[in-house]
């Protein structure tokens, strides 16, 4: 089944999209797999729908919780005993503009997309040290390269995220542990109809580029594919992710060109 066959692997943000479709290929490929995010019969149709159920666990939590996340790791680990691969990949979209999204707003979307994944990697961290193994991802965006309008605290939190795995990348050089992040672009998943608008409320509509997005079953082909690289940050999408050149070799034309 391949190199993943018996390894245990924590997937966060796992009842739809990205972390569904990553859940039903390690599955496929005889995982032993703990699946997250907030609602268990969610989780459990999800798991009922991978290849191997019978090696699948359940543990729901909501990242914006994430002052739980010791509780989280010791309930994680008495599921699987041990952790060789953490991905994590839950997190909430926004839109809306600068001025017109609350406070309240911003701080959900850092406490989700940002604070949630440092406290739950810092939690499951000494565990790996011990072991001196082990492999963390974080699930970033091609948004966290480049500021666009209605997306500022989104863009944002995913930035911080990709700057702070770096510096932990480089704080575990020297050890066995792996990290690595993963940014897509379009992917066709419902992250845009889920996403807060700037009240705070579910926006309901999906975008044009979402829908023609990379269907998730092949995103997370090419995630898995991704793992086997020394390489620290990737890029899962089509032609979008031409953007991150372009912004950094003339901002002037992307903006013309976005705009």
């Amino acid at each position: 089944m391949g190199r993943f066959e018996g390894k245990k692997i924590w997937i966060t943000g796992a009842s739809s999209g990205i972390g569904k479709a990553t859940a039903q290929a390690f599955s496929a490929m005889g995982a032993q797999l703990l699946i997250s995010a907030r609602r268990t019969d969610v989780l459990q149709k999800v798991k009922e729908e991978c290849a191997h159920p019978e090696h699948i666990d359940i543990l729901p939590l909501d990242m914006e919780q994430h002052l739980q996340s010791d509780q989280w790791v010791k309930k994680a680990l008495a599921h699987l005993g041990s952790i060789d691969l953490l991905v994590s990949n839950a997190g909430i979209g926004q839109s809306g503009t600068v001025l017109e999204t609350t406070n309240e707003v911003e701080r959900k979307i850092f406490e989700v997309n940002y604070h949630g994944h440092v406290a739950l990697t810092k939690s499951l961290l000494p565990h790996l040290i011990e072991r001196n193994a082990g492999h963390i991802v974080a699930i970033g965006s091609i948004a966290g390269k480049f500021g666009q309008r209605k997306l500022a605290a989104y863009s944002a939190s995913k930035a911080a995220l990709i700057v702070y795995f770096e510096s932990l990348k480089e704080e575990l050089k020297e050890t066995g542990i792996k990290v690595q992040v993963i940014s897509p672009g379009f992917i066709n998943t419902e992250v845009t109809l889920n996403s807060l608008d700037a009240q705070g409320k579910p926006l309901k509509r999906n975008s044009k580029a979402q829908e023609n997005g990379m269907p998730a079953d092949l995103f997370a082909q090419k995630l898995i594919r991704a793992l086997e690289s020394d390489r620290f940050h990737r890029y899962i999408g089509r032609k979008e992710l031409l953007a991150v050149p372009l912004h950094a070799l003339s901002p002037r034309l992307f903006y013309k060109l976005l705009g």
